[in-house]
């Protein structure tokens, strides 16, 4: 018992530092899986900025272009006016010259617009693949975060199957102290019936002299007889009833039949070779007998 009392001890032991290491893991999992889900929460955010920004610039880039249809258009119209007004007056060379100026700044104005569609088409170009990269890592995160999942379902799962072998050797801890409480109950029991056997003992020894001198005196005046068991139910010196624990004994030298405490002796008759069980009357008889010629 106190094995088996070590052993579901270091078991349950065991299956607590197992169930505290998974607990520490499982809230690890929590931990890790609330920073990917806030990470992921960030990252699909600034992937809306992006998409912002990028639609702000395809915005942008629709007005330069209108803008340079506008200029082109207007470069058309004035070139147009150039040459009327060259066919209709020649006097008119410093309004040309001042129309040609506004051209070249308006054909200079036209390549810096140019200039920078091209640098916005280049930023818009960069912000689309840092937006395919960023599509390409949040899957490879969802992916990390499904295996995650898994991994936390099969904790779990093998904390349920812990908890349940906790709760059966709990269950058998508390059977084990249940029969050692029965176990404690008989044995008070058995001393309090020992010590009650042994005030019996005492009371019998002290009465056991007159009854053997009154049995004597009766013994003398009657003949030996062996009594059949079935003539009594109960011992014939202490009066207690025969049962399963107290069995019949039958004296071989006055027939009678008593129970093992009042027939726990053993005495040499002339009748057999070897010592044979007496009642405690005959024996207290065969011992005065066989003193009786020595004194």
């Amino acid at each position: 018992k106190q094995w088996y009392q070590r052993r579901v001890a270091i078991t349950a032991g065991d299956l607590e530092k197992d169930l505290e290491i998974e607990k520490r893991i499982k809230n690890d999992l929590e931990k890790a899986n609330g920073l990917l889900e806030k990470e992921l929460l960030d990252k699909e955010d600034t992937i809306t900025a992006l998409r912002k920004q990028c639609a702000d610039v395809k915005k942008l880039n629709l007005s330069m272009l209108n803008k340079v249809q506008e200029s082109d258009k207007k470069l058309a119209e004035r070139d147009m006016s150039l040459k009327d007004m060259e066919s209709r007056t020649v006097q008119s060379s410093s309004e040309m010259t001042d129309l040609v100026t506004k051209t070249k700044e308006l054909a200079i104005e036209n390549e810096d617009l140019k200039k920078e569609l091209d640098e916005l088409k280049k930023k818009c170009y960069e912000m689309e693949s840092s937006l395919e990269t960023a599509v390409t890592g949040c899957s490879v995160e969802k992916e990390w975060r499904e295996n995650l999942q898994k991994q936390a379902v099969s904790n779990r799962e093998e904390i349920a199957r812990l908890r349940a072998e906790v709760t059966h050797v709990t269950e058998l801890k508390s059977a084990l102290r249940q029969l050692q409480r029965e176990n404690d109950d008989l044995r008070r029991s058995c001393s309090e019936q020992e010590t009650a056997l042994v005030e019996l003992g005492d009371h019998l020894s002290k009465s056991k002299v007159k009854a053997e001198e009154l049995r004597y005196n009766v013994d003398m005046t009657k003949e030996n007889k062996w009594v059949a068991d079935k003539e009594t139910v109960s011992c014939q010196q202490c009066n207690k009833n025969f049962s399963v624990s107290r069995r019949r004994h039958h004296c071989r030298n006055c027939g009678g039949i008593f129970c093992h405490q009042c027939s726990d002796n053993t005495m040499p008759l002339p009748s057999s070779s070897r010592p044979l069980r007496v009642c405690d009357g005959c024996s207290d008889l065969l011992l005065q007998r066989s003193l009786a010629p020595s004194s």
